[in-house]
């Protein structure tokens, strides 16, 4: 957890030194599109690795530090656990403030918040199609056991009538001997 967090944090850190590099030579916000890109994969990246924390305590480098400084590492809500979630989450909102600042700086006002409705826009996007794949998903499972319910319907109707049939069969033959006396000549 601490590794992805902190891989998270250098990714956003090295994204915002690659917009600083090309800040000043690109012409539009394509040029510095994948940085941009970089920064909120680490942003993701270390929010997703910190709700992962969230649910399974005690291995985070900051909780083990300051929970052997701070004497709390038994603690139900420990102050170590605390202080590390939100040191790791004002180091990522640094990155984000600090990259907000040179697009609008560079490229107008509202570059940032342009940046950010599209980014919700596909993110929104992505979800609804995950959505309607994993409903897709659930439909044809369930057509999938109603076809195979059918085929079974089917099996067991045809079952019940193989007795019946040789139940008629035997039937005839009974008849047909007992009022023949014993005589048939198609069977000598």
């Amino acid at each position: 957890m601490v590794a992805e967090i902190l891989a998270g944090i250098a990714l956003a850190k090295t994204a915002v030194s690659g917009i600083k590099s090309a800040i000043n030579t690109a012409k539009d916000v394509n040029d510095i599109a994948h940085f941009v890109d970089d920064l909120f994969k680490g942003y993701d990246q270390s929010r997703h690795a910190a709700n992962k924390a969230k649910a399974k305590k005690g291995d985070k480098k900051w909780r083990d530090f300051l929970g052997k400084k701070l004497k709390d590492q038994d603690d139900e809500v420990s102050m170590s656990d605390t202080i590390a979630e939100v040191i790791e989450q004002k180091q990522i909102e640094e990155q984000l403030e600090a990259t907000k600042r040179m697009l609008n700086r560079r490229f107008g006002s509202n570059t940032w918040d342009d940046i950010l409705d599209l980014r919700r826009k596909k993110v929104e996007a992505i979800n609804k199609k995950r959505a309607q794949e994993k409903k897709q998903r659930e439909i044809a499972a369930e057509q999938k056991r109603l076809g195979q319910e059918d085929i079974y319907d089917k099996i067991l109707k045809f079952m019940w009538q193989i007795p019946l049939m040789i139940g008629f069969v035997l039937g005839m033959w009974w008849f047909i001997s007992y009022n023949s006396n014993g005589n048939l000549p198609f069977l000598w």
